[in-house]
């Protein structure tokens, strides 16, 4: 969103609260300029939100003198702002522009109360000098006099020096809630019990010392014995030689006002829809636990995402979602209702809890097993019972030192990790796991600027007959040439590619990558090559594109079908839109050998292959792994050992990758493989190398 756009949406909403004496284009250029000076205050450094006051003072001189038109205006600079492009990247851009809306909430009140100020010290210095010119122009004075105090919308009150009320007008009687004149005959009986002796001695050091009228924010009683809160404002009346006559009383209704600095401080620092504390009030109160005046030394913090919301919104709508999320407030309330602690609605379905232990506590575990057990217990929307069930990441005892920000980092790894084990998990914060994860994210972040520079580039791995090691196939790898971490093989970029947006764009470019550079080498070759062998993501394999793409890559390349052999994972043969298999029947009718990888890592994976066209299976990675590491006499080798010879009878060869060692080329001969892949089979070379190997 541009500035432009943000100040007419403002002089919009403002036209539909409050008449303006001005041009639309004076009203813009007006609104322009308080709305730059925000920006800076925003962007200034160091920061100070206090010069906010300035600007909301300006906007009264405009002439926004209604809590309605503050109230817009608030709620388009708080809707608006965080879209302008200025304020990207500025650290902690929502706390500041909350900061800076509660100064000009604030500024907007100083500047009314001195615009009111103003208007009564005009009224006070007109009633003086209507007393001293009463006896050249009594009758106008009097006439003037008697407009101002009637119509005036400060309520006023004239009292002679011992507080018995003389006169009143319609506007204290209308702040005092009274249809009618006030029946009370002293000043002091408009005053709230608690301020009333206070306010009577106020008065007399006004009368006695001469000093400057008062004006302070008081509590008046109205008829109905509620509270009105005012600016209460005296002054005293005297005659021309100085003898004073009258207390001359003001009070400016500032009730509504209070109100609305309540509801925006309150805005500001709770969820809206649930009136939980929301983030900034959670870790606020978390850095006051860890460093504050009242500090703890036992904490914990549970950090919680409901597992499976999407699928209410989508399914039952938005306010049932909506109830679902009030109802989790409600009863994370009551399951930490007898511990000393502070719920929060953070985004979305996104909850936290900081607990400040006592000996009383119950244990982690348990508190983790209790939220479940109260979630789990169906809300009846309509005729649909809904229940929730939550993924919780706990850091107990977090050190003094860390900031906030760092500790709900740590969690939101760790709830990140624990959602792909499975829903209703919880757990505590492992800082190692945190560590390699963070060092993960971080790769995914920098991984589409590397491959932009060239970083990226692939490299070849021959998978060898497991009969004599004669290599049948060339496989292309990822290799990212990190200028911190180093060579990064295969398998550490397609984790950090899998949470990225890259696995087409990336996956696209391998192909079409290899494929250009056998085509090179087989022309170049005297003897015939490998074949050609590219492993697609679930992404690409499911891709509506892919024989296009396939056949463009081919085509370019001066390659047949033949030529090339594409893996395609067993997830997404098995998933239900049928894409990827409808692919898969197509690539074998061209006369492109498929091989399933990935094989072996559920029940389903024969049942997959026996409805599928495969030339041959690959097993999968942790599947060798597991192999390797539990030994020979393991059940799981057991029904590996005769998982291969039913694969092979069904006339479908078997591959094997990430071998590592003789023995484990040994065992998986043994039992019959067809062909072998890994650092035991074949050294991983460049592509430079790999033609250097296969081209004399």
């Amino acid at each position: 969103m541009r500035r432009v756009e943000l100040v007419t949406r403002w002089a919009r909403e403002l036209d539909q609260v409050i008449y303006l004496a001005r041009s639309r284009d004076d009203i813009e250029h007006a609104l322009t300029s308080a709305l730059d000076d925000v920006v800076r205050t925003l962007t200034a450094d160091p920061f100070r939100p206090e010069r906010a006051a300035v600007v909301a003072e300006r906007l009264v001189e405009l002439g926004l003198t209604s809590s309605e038109s503050l109230e817009r205006s608030i709620e388009v600079l708080g809707k608006g702002m965080p879209h302008l492009p200025e304020l990207d990247g500025i650290d902690a851009a929502a706390e500041k522009l909350v900061r800076v809306l509660s100064t000009m909430a604030r500024g907007f009140s100083d500047g009314m109360r001195q615009r009111l100020f103003d208007e009564q010290e005009g009224l006070t210095r007109a009633l003086i000098q209507a007393r001293e010119n009463a006896e050249r122009a009594l009758s106008d004075s009097e006439a003037r006099f008697e407009e101002i105090f009637s119509t005036s919308s400060v309520g006023m009150a004239i009292s002679d020096l011992d507080g018995t009320l003389l006169r009143t007008n319609r506007a204290l009687a209308a702040i005092l809630g009274h249809r009618g004149p006030l029946s009370a005959a002293r000043l002091e009986d408009l005053f709230h019990a608690e301020d009333a002796e206070y306010l009577r001695l106020r008065y007399q050091v006004l009368l006695e010392d001469d000093s400057l009228p008062f004006r302070e924010r008081r509590r008046l009683l109205r008829e109905d014995g509620e509270e009105a809160l005012v600016f209460l404002s005296a002054s005293v009346l005297r005659d021309p030689d100085g003898t004073p006559r009258y207390f001359v009383t003001s009070a400016e209704d500032v009730s509504d006002k209070h109100l609305l600095e309540g509801q925006l401080q309150f805005q500001a620092t709770h969820d809206v829809l649930t009136g939980l504390a929301n983030r900034s009030r959670f870790t606020g109160r978390l850095e006051e636990a860890l460093r504050g005046s009242c500090s703890h030394d036992d904490v914990t913090v549970f950090h919680l995402d409901l597992d499976g919301f999407r699928t209410v919104n989508n399914g039952l709508g938005r306010d049932a979602g909506d109830r679902l999320l009030q109802t989790v407030a409600s009863r994370l309330r009551e399951v930490f209702g007898e511990e000393s602690a502070t719920v929060a609605r953070f985004d979305g379905d996104e909850f936290a809890v900081l607990v400040e232990n006592t000996p009383a506590t119950p244990s982690i575990a348990s508190l983790a097993a209790r939220i479940n057990d109260e979630l789990a217990e169906p809300v009846y929307i309509g005729e649909h019972g809904v229940a929730a069930t939550a993924t919780i990441a706990v850091m107990h005892r977090p050190p003094h030192d860390a900031l906030p920000a760092e500790i709900l980092r740590a969690t939101d790894l760790t709830l990140q990790r624990l959602k792909t084990t499975g829903r209703r998990q919880w757990g505590v914060v492992d800082a190692e796991a945190n560590e390699r994860d963070r060092e993960l994210f971080s790769l995914a972040s920098s991984m589409p600027g590397a491959w932009e520079n060239g970083e990226i580039a692939l490299e070849y791995q021959p998978l060898v007959s497991a009969a004599d090691r004669r290599p049948v196939a060339l496989q292309a790898l990822l290799r990212w040439n990190h200028p911190d971490y180093g060579r990064l093989d295969h398998t550490r970029c397609l984790e950090a590619l899998a949470e990225t947006g890259l696995a087409m764009p990336i996956g696209r470019w391998m192909l079409d990558q290899a494929c250009t550079q056998l085509s090179g080498w087989a022309a170049r070759s005297d003897e015939p090559l490998p074949k050609l062998y590219v492993e697609l993501s679930t992404e690409l394999a499911g891709d509506p594109d892919l024989i296009a793409t396939v056949h463009g890559v081919l085509t370019a390349a001066h390659l047949e079908p033949e030529r090339l052999r594409l893996g395609m994972p067993v997830q997404a043969l098995c998933r239900v839109d049928g894409l990827a298999e409808d692919n898969l029947d197509v690539l074998t009718d061209l006369g492109m050998e498929v091989v399933l990888y990935e094989f072996g890592n559920s029940r389903g994976d024969l049942a997959c292959l026996e409805d599928l066209p495969v030339h041959a299976v690959k097993m999968a990675g942790k599947v060798v792994s597991r192999v390797a590491r539990q030994g020979d006499n393991a059940l799981f080798t057991r029904s590996i050992r005769q998982l291969v010879p039913l694969i092979r009878d069904s006339g479908t060869p078997v591959i094997v990758g990430n071998v590592d060692s003789q023995a484990q080329y040994d065992w998986w001969r043994a039992i019959g493989v067809d062909a072998l892949q890994g650092d035991f089979t074949g050294t991983t070379a460049s592509s430079h190398d790999t033609e250097h190997l296969f081209v004399a």
